[in-house]
């Protein structure tokens, strides 16, 4: 993980704790049914961000590193989650976590692996999982058969030059296959969706950090967005639509 990665989100984190979305509960669901996971399990979040799957497994009773570099973010996620004896924040990365070698039972990734660097944090992951240990990477991916989200997929590449080379959809499942090696993957997918009002789409939008986040300087840009929501809006709200993909090995 590059230093131009790390610090893309430093400008993003109260946007980025109020609106980006929650990942659906029924992960912890299908981590039990598909690989055994219990209360007992060591997690490495890495790239923990503001702590959105950080709280999963804190929840679930599970001690947890939360790996994350950017500063903000990891203080945003301290104050969350204060009160939680079950945490140990980290200010390392994917390839250098700083954390013992074989005592990691389950690494997990939120919207994060795809600024990692993958050979290096494939190395480091063999280093610090126990010999059983396991891998879940997850995306909440914007839903491609949602009418709202195509116009906006739309938007997004017509309006924003630099979104498709950081859109972590650069990811394929053969390219997580080769990452995994000889190891077997299972993709599970959920439902997940947000109910948003005009000021909390466009915090949503703010979140991402290729969005240009200041208004003023981009009026022609946030006024089409404008007319993109009212378009779907009904009773002032739309449904942002997400499908949580999750990729277990």
């Amino acid at each position: 993980m590059n230093k131009n990665s790390i610090d893309r989100f430093t400008d993003r984190v109260v946007d980025y704790e109020k609106f980006r979305p929650c990942y659906p509960n029924e992960i912890i669901q299908v981590l039990k049914e598909q690989i055994g996971l219990d209360k007992k399990w060591l997690v490495a979040d890495i790239g923990s961000g503001t702590g959105l799957s950080t709280q999963l497994f804190l929840e679930n009773g599970n001690d947890v590193f939360a790996v994350e570099p950017n500063r903000e973010m990891r203080e945003s996620l301290l104050h969350h989650f204060k009160t939680y004896r079950n945490l140990i924040a980290l200010n390392a990365t994917a390839e250098n976590t700083s954390i013992e070698s074989g005592c990691v039972d389950l690494i997990f990734a939120g919207q994060s692996f795809h600024w990692f660097d993958r050979e290096a944090c494939k190395r480091e992951f063999a280093r610090i999982l126990t010999e059983n240990g396991r891998i879940v990477l997850v995306w909440n991916q914007r839903d491609p058969d949602d009418a709202f989200q195509q116009e906006y997929e739309d938007f997004l590449l017509s309006h924003i030059p630099s979104y498709q080379s950081v859109s972590h959809k650069n990811i394929s499942d053969d390219d997580l296959k080769q990452f995994f090696g000889s190891r077997s993957m299972t993709k599970v997918t959920l439902p997940n969706q947000q109910i948003l009002d005009l000021r909390s789409f466009l915090g949503r939008v703010r979140s991402s950090s290729y969005f240009p986040k200041e208004q003023a300087e981009n009026k022609t840009l946030y006024d089409d967005l404008r007319t993109l929501f009212d378009k779907y809006a009904i009773a002032e709200r739309i449904v942002f639509k997400y499908i949580t993909e999750i990729y277990i090995s």
